[in-house]
């Protein structure tokens, strides 16, 4: 038995080294801003999960052994072979959090020894049903990973234990015994998927030895049986765990958010009448340039602006239209003139390196369109310049624009 527990114990150890050394941070965008949330796991740390959600059905098989407090296994007649049984056991787990869960396992087998009193092989069949408190210690000491691929999980637990209720055993004389038993151990989880892992479970009990066969009961006052067992676990419905968001705002932050969320509203109605007055100007531009050329010329001094709206890289139907006349009068110079397509963002709104972006899906975009047009697409060089230029001045809506020259 001794040697069971330091068997546990060294798992514990190895699998606490490798959790600290995987361990990882977890980091989230709050407004712009990235705290860092412990990589310890708190129980009021994550988010509970329904009823039905995080749990496990278990199938497993092994060996087992059962020993008296007066005769260990050194001292138990016949050899180490006639020492092992078997044993077969179904578990059901619900989760209640990363570190803390429960499960109720029924396990069957046959203890097999030689009997002292005649020497022959002596077949105790049992059966256990526990409950257990489980604990994920990889969990607990290295931070709650979805992707780590080993769990150390240790158990103690209390169940009722009975012995040789078969009709073979009545009939050899021996009465069906009942007892109460205490349980200790550890489960290896293995993780091969979303939804299974392969399990090693390593399990030790404790019970009366007043209630063994007769000729394995030698008047000590324990008996303890092991286990070695190995099979598979189903994880079913949601199997993962959310973060609660962290708590970084004050009220006062919180109102001040809704005010400017209410005065970018009022800038956003502005900027749409903008859009449109801009939207006219452009186009009696173009018509007075038609009238006094005779031809369809959308570019006013070498460019052409194209607006769109705040965070959007989406092409507006008056876009379009534009972009339809642009693609006609590109056309019509020689083959070898390229035109550069610039996209832009405002400085009010968003990071650099989001502004950044969002002026390339711009500039992409109209050139996406001119492509379908019919413009060839080495005679467009795209480029994104985020809000660190502003080619305009005045309302900043007018700089949500992308250029071609």
């Amino acid at each position: 038995m001794k040697k069971f527990f330091l068997l546990c114990a060294s798992a514990l150890f190895a699998a606490g080294a490798y959790a600290q050394i995987s361990e990882e941070v977890v980091v989230m965008e709050v407004g712009g801003e990235t705290p860092v949330i412990s990589k310890y796991p708190s129980l009021k740390g994550f988010v509970s999960n329904g009823f039905w959600d995080n749990w496990e059905m278990s199938f497993r098989g092994g060996i087992s052994m059962l020993s008296t407090s007066n005769l260990v296994f050194k001292d138990m007649p016949g050899d180490f072979g006639d020492l092992i049984g078997f044993e077969a056991n179904f578990a059901l787990t619900k989760w209640f959090n990363p570190v803390f869960g429960a499960r109720v396992e029924l396990a069957g087998g046959r203890f097999r020894n030689l009997s002292e009193l005649d020497g022959h092989r002596q077949r105790t069949p049992y059966m256990f049903v526990h409950t257990d408190l489980m604990i994920n210690f990889s969990n607990w000491a290295g931070g709650y990973r979805a992707d780590r691929a080993y769990y150390a999980v240790p158990f103690v637990g209390f169940g009722y234990m009975a012995m040789d209720f078969t009709d073979r055993s009545h009939e050899l004389g021996y009465p069906t015994n009942n007892e109460f038993a205490f349980t200790a151990g550890l489960l290896n989880k293995f993780r091969l998927s979303q939804g299974w892992d392969l399990d090693i479970e390593l399990k030790g009990w404790l019970f009366g030895e007043k209630d063994l066969p007769r000729s394995l009961n030698h008047g000590g006052s324990f008996a303890a049986a092991y286990s070695i067992t190995a099979g598979f676990t189903h994880r079913f419905n949601e199997r993962t765990w959310r973060r609660e968001m962290p708590q970084k705002y004050t009220d006062a932050d919180i109102a001040a958010y809704t005010a400017a969320i209410a005065a970018l509203e009022g800038s956003l109605a502005v900027a749409r009448n903008n859009e449109k007055s801009l939207a006219d100007q452009l186009a009696a531009a173009n018509r007075a340039l038609r009238d006094a050329k005779g031809k369809k010329e959308v570019f006013v001094n070498g460019a052409c602006p194209a607006f769109f709206k705040i965070n959007s890289a989406e092409l507006s139907q008056r876009n379009k239209i534009l972009l339809d006349m642009v693609a006609e009068e590109i056309n019509d110079t020689p083959a070898e003139k390229t035109f550069t397509v610039s996209g832009y963002a405002d400085k009010e709104t968003g990071s650099a390196a989001y502004n950044l972006q969002l002026s390339e899906k711009r500039a992409r975009a109209v050139a996406d369109y001119l492509e379908s047009k019919g413009v060839k697409a080495d005679r467009l060089i795209v480029k994104g310049y985020g809000s660190s230029v502003q080619p305009f001045s005045g309302n900043i809506e007018n700089n949500r624009v992308v250029v071609i020259k």
